[in-house]
Parts: C-alpha cells; sequence; structure tokens
C-alpha cells in the first residue's frame, strides 16, 4: 500500500510559502512518500487556501519522482478549454506526473460564473472531461456535447506522450458513479474523502455495485485527516485500500512527513 500527503498550501513557518512547500516537498520525496495532493475545489473555497494548482507548480520543481494530483476538481464550474491547458502545462512541467480527481457534486456558489446552469453538476463535469480529453490527445480536436462545442480546436502544450490524465472519481453514491462509468465508459482511480473508517466498507460496496460484473483495474484512495493514520493503516490495509493519504490543513513540517512516512 503506497502512503501519500495532501495539504491546504498555507504556512505556518518563519520564511517564504514557496521555501516552505520546498523544503516539504523535498522531504517528503526523499521519505518515500508516494503521492503529494492538491486540495480540492471544495475545500480550497471552504479554507481560502492558496491556488492548489500554483502550490503544485512549486512541488514539481523540487521533485523528480513523487506523483503530483489534484485531489478534486469541479469541473461543472471550470472552463474547459482554460483548464486544459492549466493542467496540462502543469503536466509538462512535472514530467508527466500529473494525476487527477474530480468531484462532481454540486459545486459551491461561491465558484460558479453569474448565471451559470448546474442543474446537471454530473452531465456538465462529463461535458467538460471530455472536451478536455479531446483537447489533450488530438491535434485538432471535436466536441459536441450539450455544454461544450468545438471543432478544428489546436490546444498546447499537452500532457506529457499526448495522453489522457488518469481519472480518481471521488465516492459519491452508487446511482451517480454507475452514471459516470456508463458515460466514460471507465474509471481510473476512486478516491474516498474522509470517510469515516466505519464507513469504508459501505463506500468500496458502492464502488463495487458501480462497476458491474467487469470491473478492470481501478486504483482505491482513501484520505484522512493526519491525525488518523496510525489506526487507519490497518483498516486501509484490510479493506484493499491502495494507497492511504494523509490530509493536513497545512505545509507539514518535518517531523510530521516522516511520521506519515514510517
Amino acid at each position: 500500500m503506497d502512503i501519500g500527503i495532501a495539504c491546504a498550501f498555507e504556512s505556518q513557518q518563519a520564511g517564504s510559502l514557496p521555501e516552505a512547500i520546498r523544503t516539504a516537498a523535498v522531504a517528503a520525496e526523499d521519505e518515500g512518500l508516494a503521492s503529494w495532493w492538491g486540495l480540492g475545489d471544495r475545500e480550497v473555497a471552504q479554507t481560502s487556501s492558496h491556488d492548489a494548482t500554483l502550490g503544485l507548480y512549486c512541488v514539481a520543481r523540487a521533485t523528480r519522482r513523487i506523483r503530483l494530483g489534484l485531489a478534486g476538481e469541479m469541473l461543472a464550474a471550470r472552463g474547459a478549454a482554460v483548464r486544459a491547458k492549466q493542467l496540462a502545462s502543469l503536466d509538462w512541467f512535472a514530467g508527466g506526473r500529473l494525476e487527477l480527481g474530480i468531484d462532481v457534486g454540486a459545486p459551491p456558489a461561491g465558484l460558479l460564473e453569474p448565471g451559470a446552469d448546474v442543474a446537471d453538476p454530473v452531465g456538465r463535469s462529463l461535458d467538460r472531461l471530455a472536451a478536455m480529453e479531446a483537447l489533450w490527445t488530438k491535434r485538432r480536436a471535436e466536441v459536441s456535447s450539450p455544454t461544450v462545442s468545438f471543432s478544428g480546436a489546436i490546444a498546447n502544450p499537452k500532457p506529457v506522450g499526448e495522453r489522457c490524465l488518469t481519472v480518481h472519481l471521488r465516492s459519491a453514491g452508487t446511482p451517480v458513479m454507475r452514471r459516470v462509468v456508463e458515460t466514460r465508459g471507465r474509471v481510473d482511480g476512486w478516491a474516498a474523502w474522509k470517510v469515516d473508517p466505519a464507513a469504508l466498507d459501505g463506500a468500496l460496496a458502492d464502488l463495487r455495485d458501480a462497476l458491474g460484473a467487469d470491473p478492470g483495474p481501478v486504483r482505491r484512495t482513501w484520505f484522512v485527516d493526519a491525525r488518523l493514520m496510525p489506526m487507519s493503516r490497518e483498516v486501509a490495509a484490510e479493506a484493499g485500500i491502495d494507497e492511504l493519504v494523509a490530509v493536513f490543513d497545512r505545509i507539514p513540517e518535518f517531523a510530521e512527513l516522516r511520521a506519515v512516512a514510517a
């Protein structure tokens, strides 16, 4: 089982925020952590922390191996073309290490443009994901969906290898996850965001119900409060979790990173 961290890009340490990120990123990689995730859009809006994408640029610059992730993109509140370019640029800068977690729930009002129609956030999110993937993989992309349409679009840079990013779907209940699987044809990964240990089995059962009889390989990631890591390790191992991620409300210090990695 891999171990990673997720954090808000805030610091209580002396010195600048970029230096705190650089120091922690080097330490995280040296300690053998598998991944570093920025908080999702919902959490950033709740905490008013710094932009997760910009924070991951700092992590990318200081590291060579550790996987980078965004823990909960609310694509229903994003412009597909702009966001595709932003994420492709980060992946290019990081040498192909970026992965994308998506949150298909209804976005908070503060994330939406005035008058935005989010009656169907799942459909809107999937339309935007399909448009982004077309821009990442096609020399001249064409998309026609209920909420996104364009043709002959040229987008550069593209992710390394002109690939689709690995997409992790946040746990959202069987009907929503089944719709995502049926529309997209697959789920690369599944993420449980701060699900209580007692509820983890139920969340995994929802995933199994959504995937059907032939699910293929789906990576299972569980995000937990950093203080709950000691008690979560055994639960995660027994449940077949592929990656356990400690969530911090700030940039973790060296001793905290070492404790997570131990």
